[in-house]
């Protein structure tokens, strides 16, 4: 053996004792031998839940992880987060230890849209916008919708964001702000009168001051919180009353504008606006007031002072009021009511613009357009409980649109019924103060104007006076809101034509003339300078009995001591000298120097930024000077056109006995409205279009020609299917008819004798059958019959071919279609006479291709039901 084998050989010898050795220590004995199970426990690190704004880039904070063997341990995270979509992700950090014992964790990442939204709200929601702006100057607006919530994409913003609530609450205006963070983004941040005096508190200085500088200083979300406490103790009393919890975020919290907990603390609590830094804090249910320096972060020690009782019974009261509103609503949700239905809702002595409450009653349950209505920004004011009055503006819903204008009610309370309405009492009708830009053409040959709409209306003269005298003068005064008593302009009003009741119109004083419901803006006697009028400012109507005095006409006069009622209203916005006038397509103008009487008329126009759609008029004239006139509200605020049919034109024609729709010439006149949404400012733009018509008139009869097709006869000139309801729209459109009327009758003109058989269901697809005869010994001519409605006109369709009529020429057939304009009698009675208008075509001379034919015969006939 050599020396390599013996080494070999005994390093081989020595592993094998030493393995057996170890065998042998453990053997019959495992107590000290250690097992790990324990899983290592996972910390995620950073925030969890996370939310992030979509688009924004998501760095993900990670997790660590610690075993209790190993030490710390490395984590791997799955799953991934698309911050370009909106959506809930999830991340699974994931940890194992050197024993194999594993164990997960999650984070949930939130990406939300960049949107903001609240309430904005003062005692009632606010009709008006949001404007959000960024720390870097950037802002958007948006409306706020009618329950005072708004939702506004702050895209392309840096934040942090102040924001600004303007538009009116119950006859006021209001710019109101708030402020977010980045942290805000998806949640709630409301606007309101607390929220402006948090906002002025932290920032030491007015609100509106805050949001309009250029500075990028940010609020200190410490101190933030500070005055936000600071005032919930002002206030803690009234909160508390309301069961509102002493945590309550006023800028955070989620509420309704119902008049209930935080919403029902804006009813009984006024924020007044700043004077010299001193902001007063009034209880409104007993005039009691505490103040508030917004330039002393420390001046936080008043508080308000409530009696809980009296709290209680003035929430329930105001809720009551409130909810009179949210019946009537109801009420018109699928249809119009029966005035049974609401009636109790309103007093006895209910007066709404000069209508008693029968004559308001009949006029809502039977307009259409108001299915539907709705009520936004309620406000209560003046409440006395014990006397159980109160004061409430609203706004109306149509449509889902929020009209601008502020109606002002009175309620009381019936000792059996409760809280009822009393309209606003005023005995005359009161047309809104309102500004208005017109462009007389449409075409910027006549610079547009601007000016102020008013003028009273009287019309029921008993509850004017004890004599019951008509109101025949008024004065319509601009009043300086900050004094409420400097007058700084008077417009008169009068009866054109002395002596005569009515509309009271606008005198000039330069032309000594009346001039309808306008007043110019201008400089000039006769004309009101823009520059005076100021939101705040009070407008107040005084009306008389005695007609205006115009002895002298550059200074009219009213007689002293013949007042009969005085009222206010509020100016809420200073107007605009400046048109935004909407601009009808070229298509339109084509289509209103073309129109004819009896057709559809489509219009179309074009906004200016700033405005949306609100009614179009039309009013058309005869030389006579008889006119008809319609008035279509049914398009959205967002719609820039509508389609105004023929039968809406007719049903004018028919309802003015006096207009000449059978005139060959006629004038057009379409007036396109827009409104500015913040102000309520109208826009219009006026277009004229003299008509030669070229309409076939009601008795339009096809000449004929006896001799025609070697004697069978055809028309002259035929006329097409269009000419035909020319002339059915000149008849004023057709009666509506039904197969009833005639199934099992005949109708007969002299010894010819139509007999409609009761067969068939009478309809285009079914027809029924019947037979033409006469008192010659001629056989009758078979024929089928149906009804039917194209567009806004019924018809009695007779056909017959050689396949019906088997005495007839190998294909030759015959169509009249029948239209029922007029009747003496009663519709489906016998001896009633039945008069038509008749489109005949007959193969001999016809395609038989009715609708888009040009060879038929137009002829009248009168024949009676038998």
């Amino acid at each position: 053996m050599n020396t390599v084998k013996i080494s070999n050989y005994f390093f081989s010898l020595l592993s094998l004792i030493l393995i057996t050795s170890l065998i042998g220590c453990g053997s019959g004995n495992d107590d000290n031998k250690v097992i790990d199970s324990t899983k290592p426990i996972i910390t995620v690190t950073g925030v969890n839940p996370v939310t992030i704004i979509q688009n924004s880039i998501y760095a993900d904070a990670g997790a660590t992880a610690v075993d209790a063997v190993d030490g710390t341990v490395i984590t791997v995270t799955s799953g991934t987060v698309d911050t370009a979509t909106l959506g809930a992700y999830i991340l699974t950090y994931t940890a194992t230890d050197l024993a194999g014992n594993s164990s997960t964790a999650t984070r949930t990442v939130n990406v939300i849209a960049p949107v903001l939204s609240g309430v904005a709200a003062a005692g009632g929601a606010i009709v008006g916008t949001v404007t959000v702006k960024g720390s870097l100057g950037l802002s958007v607006s948006t409306t706020i919708k009618a329950d005072g919530h708004y939702n506004v994409d702050v895209t392309g913003l840096t934040p942090p964001y102040r924001i600004r609530a303007q538009g009116t609450v119950g006859g006021k205006t209001y710019k109101i702000y708030s402020y977010a963070q980045a942290s805000d983004i998806g949640n709630t941040i409301n606007v309101s009168p607390f929220t402006d005096l948090i906002i002025a508190n932290t920032a030491q200085q007015i609100a509106e001051s805050f949001f309009d500088s250029n500075t990028t200083t940010s609020l200190d979300p410490v101190e933030l919180a500070l005055q936000e406490t600071a005032l919930q103790v002002k206030l803690q009393a009234v909160f508390s009353t309301l069961g509102l919890d002493t945590a309550i975020d006023l800028l955070r919290t989620t509420f309704s504008t119902d008049h209930s907990g935080l919403d029902a603390a804006l009813d009984l609590i006024q924020i007044g606006t700043a004077q010299n830094n001193i902001v007063t804090i009034t209880n409104l249910l007993d005039g009691s007031t505490i103040v508030d320096d917004i330039s002393d972060l420390g001046d936080n020690t008043e508080v308000i002072v409530i009696d809980p009782i009296e709290v209680e019974e003035a929430i329930s009261d105001i809720q009551a009021i409130a909810n009179l509103f949210q019946i009537l609503s109801n009420a018109f949700i699928d249809g119009l009511p029966a005035p049974s239905v609401i009636e109790d809702i309103f007093s006895l002595d209910f007066i709404e613009n000069d209508s008693s409450i029968d004559q308001f009653l009949t006029e809502i349950t039977t307009d259409p357009t108001l299915v539907g209505l709705g009520f936004a920004s309620v406000s209560i004011s003046d409440l006395d409980s014990t006397a159980g009055t109160a004061s409430v503006a609203f706004n109306i819903v149509l449509q889902e649109e929020v009209e601008r204008e502020i109606e002002t009610w009175f309620a009381v309370k019936d000792s059996v019924l409760g809280w009822q309405l009393q309209g606003d009492q005023r005995i005359v009708d009161v047309s809104d103060f309102q500004y208005i830009c017109n462009d007389y053409d449409g075409q910027d040959d006549v610079i547009g104007v601007c000016g102020i709409n008013t003028s009273l209306i009287d019309e029921d003269f008993t509850n004017n006076s004890i004599n019951e005298l008509a109101i025949a003068s008024a004065t319509v005064s601009l009043i300086d809101g900050s004094d409420g008593s400097t007058v700084k302009h008077i417009i008169y009003l009068g009866t054109p034509v002395t002596g005569t009741a009515g509309e009271l119109n606008v005198y000039n004083e330069a032309s000594g003339a009346y001039q309808g419901e306008w007043r110019a803006f201008g400089l000039a006697v006769g004309e009101i300078n823009p520059a005076i009028i100021l939101a705040g400012d009070i407008i107040e109507y005084r009306i008389y009995t005695e007609n205006l005095d115009l002895s002298s006409p550059a200074t009219p006069a009213v007689t002293v001591g013949s007042e009969v009622a005085t009222y206010r209203d509020s100016v809420l916005y200073a107007p605009s000298s400046i048109g935004l006038y909407p601009n009808a397509t070229t298509e339109t103008i084509t289509a209103i120097a073309e129109y004819q009487i009896g057709t559809d008329l489509t219009l179309e126009w074009i906004l200016t930024e700033g405005t949306v759609s609100d009614a179009v008029l039309i009013d058309i004239s005869d030389p006579q000077g008889n006119s008809i006139q319609i008035w279509d509200e049914s398009f959205t605020a967002s719609d820039t056109n509508v389609t105004l049919s023929a039968a809406t034109f007719n049903e004018a024609v028919a309802d003015n006995p006096n207009f000449d729709a059978a005139t060959a010439n006629y004038m057009v006149f379409i007036r396109i409205y827009a409104v500015d949404p913040l102000t309520g400012q109208v826009h219009s733009t006026d277009y004229r279009a003299d008509v030669v018509s070229t309409a076939l008139m009601c008795d339009h009869e096809s000449g004929w020609d006896d001799n025609a097709d070697g004697g069978l006869g055809a028309p002259i000139n035929p006329n097409s299917f269009t000419d035909y309801l020319s002339v059915i729209g000149g008849c004023g459109g057709s009666l509506q008819f039904s197969s009833t009327e005639i199934a099992g009758k005949s109708l007969v003109k002299f010894d010819e004798i139509l007999s409609f058989f009761d067969t068939g269901s009478a309809t285009s697809s079914d027809p029924a059958t019947g037979e033409i005869s006469d008192n010659s010994a001629e056989p009758a001519i078979p024929f089928q019959w149906y009804v039917e409605t194209i567009g806004d006109h019924t018809f009695l369709v007779i056909y017959t071919d050689s396949s019906i009529a088997t005495d007839l020429p190998a294909g030759v057939s015959f169509r009249e279609t029948n239209t029922l304009i007029s009747l003496n009698g009663s519709q489906g009675v016998s001896g009633t006479t039945y008069h038509f208008v008749k489109y005949s075509e007959q193969s001999n001379y016809g395609d038989m291709v009715r609708n888009i034919g040009i060879d038929g015969e137009i002829w009248n006939s009168s024949e009676v039901l038998q």
